[in-house]
């Protein structure tokens, strides 16, 4: 067609369930690992006392991890809302193509 525009819609529904599977998957299992490694607490340095720079070294790893978990939880987010909108678009594109096959097929039958 070169006077308009072509989507693939099956191509766009390849892209939304491959997201659906990377956010309930790849994203959904990180984030859960992230917490669990989170719930541990800060364990390294324990046993050299809690000089300063140990416990300042203690609390960046333990807002390092927080901003890790917590942008997993977002990109894990995020691919879901990717998914759902890919995949919206592609069932939308394939019914007006349908309806414009059907509507073509009909003005040629009259």
């Amino acid at each position: 067609m070169s006077d308009g525009m072509r989507i693939d819609t099956e191509r766009v529904g390849d892209v939304g369930r491959g997201l659906r599977i990377e956010a309930n998957t790849g994203f959904a299992d990180a984030a859960d690992r992230g917490k669990i490694l989170h719930g541990h607490g800060v364990e390294f340095g324990a046993r050299l006392g809690s000089s300063s720079v140990v416990v300042e070294a203690q609390q960046r790893y333990a807002s390092a991890l927080a901003n890790t978990e917590a942008n997993l939880r977002a990109y894990h987010l995020a691919a879901g809302a990717l998914a759902t909108a890919a995949e919206e678009i592609a069932r939308l594109f394939a019914t007006a193509d349908a309806d414009a096959a059907e509507d073509l097929i009909a003005r040629t039958v009259l």
